[in-house]
């Protein structure tokens, strides 16, 4: 069993995580700052749970771009070999 291959894949989940946690933070402090509103007053103080349902679900949907983003392929070890013109053409019988 070649241990390398489990440590890289370790390895990559744990940048992975941490990109995403720290793309998480911003994406929520850019809704902080655009919100016309204290946020943390209203959700705290004035227990809108209204708004608090809206800032979960936008961390759901941040959540989701973030994770679709960084498991797409391209990422990774996903490669992509070039087409062979010989073998596609013997395959096709010209």
């Amino acid at each position: 069993m070649e241990w390398n291959v489990y440590l890289f894949g370790i390895i990559d989940t744990a940048i992975y995580c941490v990109i995403g946690i720290i793309m998480m933070g911003i994406g929520f402090c850019i809704v902080m700052l655009v919100s016309p509103f204290s946020v943390k007053k209203e959700i705290e103080d004035d227990q809108n749970v209204a708004l608090g349902i809206i800032i979960g679900a936008v961390i759901i949907g941040l959540s989701i771009i973030i994770g679709s983003v960084i498991s797409a392929p391209g990422s990774g070890g996903h490669t992509s070999k070039p087409v062979d013109k010989k073998a596609v053409e013997e395959k096709a019988g010209k």
